[in-house]
């Protein structure tokens, strides 16, 4: 096995440069790469024509590829990165993905295909040969192995050692502080990104001898990167590298022992299989996303629904005469049929819920593969053929949904790529899919009698038609429906639609599982246009291509599946020639990267477009008949809800060395508006996130009329009575103000039942639609109703946040901070309305809040913290009075009797 171990450490040290590099530039600037190996491919070949066809002296041409070239893109890439921090997840994967498709497409179009255009390097680091025993290797495995050795120890001493490595860790953790300290953050991300793309660069560059040019390989070096860095935990630079060794050797050995059979191509998977098994198996702490992130933003305008209609109609008219002037085009338009209905179950996925997923191709070829086997090697009828196909998908969306369960909208990314060469690389070859010897599958069209000629193109085109528009209306009908709103309010914050009581992992895996049947559907009959497919045709670099577009198309539903599907797949169609597919891909990711850099206000139509449309199709309705569907009878007080008993007792919770709480005991009664005070950083929003479930006591317990809810998620404890605001607000900025307080109500309804996500009965309606009207109307909000949260103040916005959960059926509400961004007079009303609620309701009302003058004028008893722990509590005389209290606030020397207070200004004076 020795000779495969040395094999394996030569391109695992590569794989680990390429890793230490993604790991350094992902914890310093916060932007995932998604195009380190399109930096492996600039370098690459640019080494390949200076000392293959240039003929340079291998070391120039290294020099210039790696310490020249590396550099520079490094310098643009933190540019780049520097503005994309302001932008969504899903605009940063897009903007990175965009790069990689400009870079592999500017590759195709210069150097050509790497199978048909086979282009080598010699082996410049030396041809000697070294014998030991029976083993023989070669000089250059053994210097690439050291040189990933020596490169990474230097790195980790320049890290400890230097004043700027020492900045470059500083800045993961506190960029602004780094700033205060007379370091710029800025440039100390600049060194990171140009260190880390150098490395990526030279990852290329020394990899290249040991492997066939070709772009596809290059550029999918990022995934092996990939795993490297989830195997160092993406924090290790050391860990990184020493996970590129295990995956390098992890693959050569698999050469040696799977040599036939439905293994034979594991070797080349190993690296993807290795980064999907970590982001399943590894435990969460490992792959936190510390970054900020940046909620996803659609421009809050929308087409009057007169002009929509009106293209509908011109739209679907053109169809329909497709056939007429398609002549042998006419599969082609059938296939953008199909693309489209792709488009839309993409578009489910990433517009509307807010996830990202980068293997949707893989879907449509499960499908297509499936239906060959059910229909023409079992006979099936074509129609249960299709459907059977898409639901065999399902499961498959649904393991998906895994990482999205338990990890960020980035890693959700990294594992649907991973996926997606997984399949490729390791299973498109087997009998199940697309069999060993590659011809491909049958996919016959149906025999439709009634549209025609039994088995033509024409009737076919007409059935997918069809398909297209049931499936245009089945998305429209979802995202107008509960699932809708629940899958828009998850894309904003799942942390708000958990505390409102809808479990956010049944509305993951909803999603994921019907985007996978419509993408299966969809690959099923995009196949039967052309009869017979290979697994050529569903390359993993078109899901990108796919994600891409849907970023950048413009419009709602349909429009952009449209769009999308007349970029893919029309244009194509009519500029022939074999470069076509490289140059549409590099203006796709021109396209995206140019959006991704603009600021939000520049996206979408045009604004004098938008004003001209809203004068003349759109007329402002009074604010009381705007939701008309309430009976009068809904405008009766509301009615009071059960008393429950908010209990914590002893409360502890340790981060690491940190105790952030420390023997907390309270109780919220309903009837009670209690507060809970203290100094900034006393513990009081990690009390309110244990009581609501976002993280997990240390010691204590936490009970609700007297049954303990400490093991219970978030989402659980909503549905127990349990409602809250947040200090940072958690508002679905995708919603109304309407939607978004009937989302309040309508999570508790949906909970983890499936069915009820997806809808709800006439009297559940008029249910929510009662509550809902109820809690604007007490909040003043009802002239707003209509009105998208993210045009609201922040004096506005609090308001819906705690008309949301007066809403929902809940019985406690922990508000934190919610006069925050309220004027004086609009936080004497807001005092009134939590006085009139607690009246009307007898709901409990636990407090957080600084402006004392709102504590004392509504409160009827008061807990304070210090430093995690309890110091006083009464009535609120008393603790305004308390010299503890005083002690606390204020700091320095306070008069006080007792020796327990003085402890408390000592310890604050130390601090």
């Amino acid at each position: 096995m020795l000779p495969f171990i040395i094999a394996g450490l030569t391109t695992g040290s590569v794989y680990g440069l390429a890793g230490i590099g993604l790991v350094l530039t992902y914890k310093t600037s916060g932007i995932f790469n998604f195009a380190h190996g399109a930096v492996a491919t600039v370098s690459a070949y640019s080494f390949y024509t200076l000392y293959v066809q240039l003929q340079l002296p291998w070391p120039v041409a290294a020099i210039i590829s790696v310490f020249v070239l590396g550099p520079a893109m490094g310098l643009g890439f933190e540019r780049i990165a520097r503005v994309l921090a302001r932008t969504p997840m899903a605009m940063r994967v897009a903007a990175m993905i965009g790069i990689l498709l400009i870079v592999e497409g500017t590759a195709l179009l210069i150097y050509g295909d790497g199978d048909t255009n086979v282009r080598t390097v010699p082996r410049f680091l030396g041809t000697h040969e070294f014998h030991v025993a029976d083993i023989v290797f070669g000089a250059d495995q053994l210097i690439v192995f050291l040189l990933g050795i020596l490169a990474t120890a230097v790195l980790y001493l320049f890290l400890r050692r230097s004043r700027t490595g020492v900045a470059m860790r500083a800045v993961v953790d506190n960029p602004d502080l780094l700033g205060v300290c007379g370091t710029s953050p800025v440039v100390v991300r600049r060194w990171a990104w140009m260190i880390g793309v150098t490395f990526a660069s030279a990852s290329g560059v020394l990899l290249v001898p040991f492997i066939n040019m070709d772009s596809d390989t290059l550029t999918f070096l990022v995934v092996a990167a990939f795993g490297a860095a989830a195997l160092g935990r993406f924090v290790s630079l050391p860990g990184a590298y020493f996970g590129g060794l295990v995956i390098g050797v992890a693959g050569s050995l698999a050469t040696k022992f799977f040599t036939s059979g439905a293994l034979t191509q594991l070797s080349a998977s190993v690296p993807f299989l290795v980064l999907f098994l970590v982001l399943l198996v590894a435990p969460k702490r490992w792959l936190a996303d510390h970054i900020r992130i940046v909620p996803p933003t659609q421009t809050s305008w929308r087409g009057p629904w007169q002009v929509q209609t009106l293209f509908g109609i011109v739209a679907l008219a053109v169809l329909l005469f497709v056939p007429s002037f398609a002549g042998f085009r006419l599969a082609d338009w059938t296939s953008f049929l199909a693309i489209t209905i792709m488009f839309l179950s993409l578009g489910l996925l990433v517009r509307t819920a807010g996830q990202v997923s980068l293997c949707q191709i893989s879907f449509m070829a499960i499908g297509a593969c499936a239906f060959s086997h059910l229909a023409v090697g079992n006979g099936w009828p074509w129609g249960l053929a299709l459907l059977v196909s898409g639901l065999i998908a399902v499961p498959i969306g649904a393991l998906l949904a895994i990482p999205a369960i338990r990890l960020s909208g980035l890693y959700l990314a990294i594992s649907t790529f991973g996926f997606g060469i997984l399949l490729q690389y390791l299973f498109y070859q087997q009998d199940f899919l697309f069999g060993v010897l590659g011809y491909g599958i049958d996919v016959p069209m149906p025999v439709i009698p009634w549209l025609g000629q039994d088995g033509s193109p024409e009737p076919y085109y007409y059935l997918v038609l069809g398909v297209a528009v049931i499936t245009t209306g089945l998305v429209v009908a979802i995202n107008r429906s509960r699932l809708g709103r629940l899958l828009r309010a998850l894309a904003s914050s799942p942390t708000g639609l958990a505390t409102s009581g809808a479990s956010v992992n049944v509305t993951r895996v909803l999603v994921f599982c019907i985007s996978a049947f419509l993408a299966s559907v969809a690959g099923v009959l995009q196949a039967g246009a052309f009869t017979n497919v290979t697994s050529a045709s569903y390359e993993p670099i078109e899901s990108l291509v796919f994600f891409v577009l849907v970023i950048i198309s413009p419009g709602g539903v349909p429009w952009f599946a449209l769009m999308s599907g007349i970029g893919s797949t029309v244009i194509a169609s009519y500029l022939t020639g074999v470069e076509t597919g490289y140059i549409l891909q590099i203006f796709f990711g021109i396209g995206v990267l140019v959006i991704a850099l603009q600021p939000a206000s520049k996206r979408g139509a045009p604004e004098w477009a938008r004003t001209a449309l809203d004068k003349l199709f759109r007329k402002e309705k009074p604010a009381e008949t705007q939701h008309a569907a309430v009976e009068p009878a809904a405008r009766r007080e509301p009615a009071a809800v059960a008393p429950t008993v908010l209990q914590v007792k002893d409360l502890k919770v340790q981060f690491g060395g940190l105790i952030a709480v420390d023997g907390i005991g309270f109780e919220a009664p309903p009837g009670r508006i209690t507060g809970l005070i203290g100094p900034n950083g006393a513990g009081k929003t990690t009390t309110f996130n244990s009581c609501s479930g976002l993280n997990r006591p240390t010691e204590g317990d936490v009970m609700l009329n007297g049954v303990s809810i400490a093991r219970r998620g978030p989402a659980s404890r909503a549905r127990s009575g349990l409602g809250r605001t947040f200090q940072q607000m958690e508002l679905f900025d995708e919603l109304t103000v309407w939607e978004n307080v009937a989302i309040g109500r309508e999570a508790g309804r949906a909970g983890l039942n499936a069915l009820q996500h997806i809808a709800s009965t006439p009297s559940t309606k008029i249910e929510v639609d009662t509550a809902t009207e109820d809690a604007l109307r007490e909040c003043d909000l009802l002239e707003l109703a209509d009105r998208r949260v993210d045009t609201l103040s922040t004096g506005q916005r609090r308001l819906v946040e705690f008309a949301r959960c007066l809403a929902g059926p809940f019985s406690t509400l922990l508000l934190d901070e919610p006069s925050s961004g309220l004027d004086r007079a609009e936080t004497a009303r807001f005092g009134e309305i939590l006085q009139h609620v607690v009246t009307t309701r007898g709901i409990g009302i636990l407090l957080v809040e600084h402006d004392m003058a709102l504590v004392t004028a509504v409160c009827d008893y008061i807990y304070v913290l210090d430093f995690g722990k309890p110091i006083f509590e009464g009535a609120p005389d008393e603790v305004m009075s308390s010299p503890l209290v005083q002690a606390a606030y204020l700091g320095g020397d306070v008069a006080v009797d007792d020796d327990s207070a003085a402890g408390a200004v000592t310890a604050r004076g130390v601090r």
